[in-house]
Order: structure tokens, then sequence, then C-alpha cells
């Protein structure tokens, strides 16, 4: 059985809920620094004896120096990201506000494929799209995925700059390749259907990656492309200082074709 524990962060006059998971005696990411008084509730109250990352994002990684300082318990992510989490983090303001910077903490590199717990055995997938040592765990067996920042919706209409649609839409094949039908989300928590959310999903960006190539080829330039298919601005996309924006999405595709 898989726990989810919910946290609710606010800033700016927005919600965005994190979820942690534990299986078995791992925890399954860290959540944000601004939660850290919940977190560290959570953390008492269980039986943890290991924690594994999906990846090196702030809001995954937030709590996990305090963890090294007073439990000494191993900790994992992708080799890619170890580096990311040797140093501190110093976060533009806005994500400063939601997710408060973090202490640096010294994690082991993931050298296998396989993570085993008493009652799981997981394949780890290597995922970049979205970051570059992103990971999701895949357990066949119980038809389970944990995603990490994977899915999240399905339907994304903008992107921060170091993310990559063509990137994402080959990690979620490669994680679709895997039998699994429900998925545990970090922002959505458990999807009893998730599989199909994430088919969606890749759909989804497969009609986007074509309209955007289409046009690029037609001789339209990123702002042309991102005013026609993606016109509208969300408030996130204010409140990040267009950090997330449609135009990024729109350029990671170009710069896959170009």
């Amino acid at each position: 059985m898989i726990q989810s524990f919910k946290l609710n962060v606010q800033a700016f006059g927005q919600k965005m809920p994190v979820y942690l998971f534990q299986v078995d005696d791992v925890l399954v990411d860290t959540g944000p620094y601004s939660m850290k008084n919940e977190v560290r509730k959570i953390i008492k109250e269980l039986p943890i004896k290991r924690v594994i990352h999906t990846h090196h994002h702030e809001d995954h990684t937030g709590n996990s120096a305090w963890i090294e300082r007073f439990y000494s318990i191993p900790q994992w992510i992708h080799p890619l990201g170890v580096e990311k989490c040797n140093l501190s983090t110093k976060l533009p303001f806005y994500r400063a506000m939601f997710w408060h910077n973090r202490s640096s903490f010294h994690p082991i590199a993931l050298q296998h494929n396989l993570f085993k717990t008493e009652h799981h055995t997981f394949q780890i997938v290597h995922t970049p799209g979205h970051a570059e040592d992103h990971i999701v765990l895949i357990d066949e067996e119980k038809g389970i995925c944990l995603s990490g920042d994977l899915y999240l919706f399905h339907s994304p209409t903008s992107n921060f700059s170091f993310e990559s649609v063509p990137e994402l839409i080959r990690s979620i094949n490669k994680t679709l390749s895997y039998s699994f039908q429900e998925v545990y989300c970090s922002h959505q928590g458990h999807l009893k259907h998730g599989r199909k959310l994430l088919e969606q999903k890749r759909d989804y960006l497969l009609r986007l990656q074509d309209s955007v190539t289409q046009a690029h080829m037609e001789g339209k330039s990123a702002k042309e492309i991102r005013k026609h298919l993606l016109p509208k601005n969300k408030l996130f996309q204010y409140i990040s200082f267009f950090e997330n924006s449609p135009t990024h999405t729109v350029k990671s595709i170009i710069k896959e074709i170009s």
C-alpha cells in the first residue's frame, strides 16, 4: 500500500498542492522547505529508513538537508541531480515565495535500474524533459507508476525555459512502454486512471508539436506561432514574470527541428 500526504502550498493568492508518498520504509521526495513543519511532523510519525527523489527541484528536495542532518538515512537521486543537490538553491523571487530556498545536501547517485522495498520492485526509468535528472518509478506487478512531475496536467499550455516538449513526449512514450494503470503524481496525487491521462497528455503534445512544426515550416516566427496557437496568458505566467511561458513551449519544439 502506498500512503499519500497532501501539502497545500499558498502564495500570491494561489494554492498549489504537493504530495509526498510513503512506500513501505521509503519516502518519495521530501516536499518544499516552505512546508517544513508539516513535513517534519509526517516524517517523525513514519518508519522512514530511506528516501528516493524523482528529481532535484526545490519542491521535491526542500527538506532533504534536514533529513540528512537529523536522521542520517540514505537518500538517492539520478546521477545528473547529485551536483545540483550539493548546492543550496538561489531561486527567483516567485519560486522562493512558493517553495523557499533549500540548503545543500548530499544524496547518493542511483546506479541500478531496480529499486526494491518490502512489497514492491520498481523499475527506475530516466524521463528528462521537465528536468534532466527526472525519473519515474514503475512497479509492473502492482500496476503503479510514481510519476514525479511527468504528468502534472493533460494539456499544458506553457513551459519553463529549461523544459523541452519533444523530450517530454519521448519520456512519456518510454514510460508508457511499461505496464501500469495507476499513477501517483507529485502535484495531483493518486490517479486511478493515470495511464489514460498520460496518454492524453502525450497525444495533446504530439498534436501541438505537429502544429508548431507546420507553422515553422511555413516561415512563421515563434512569436507568431505562439500568438496563433497559445494566445492566452494565465495568472502564473504573470507571477513568474514569464519565466513560465507559452513562448518557451513553442521555442523548445522549434529548437528540436531546426
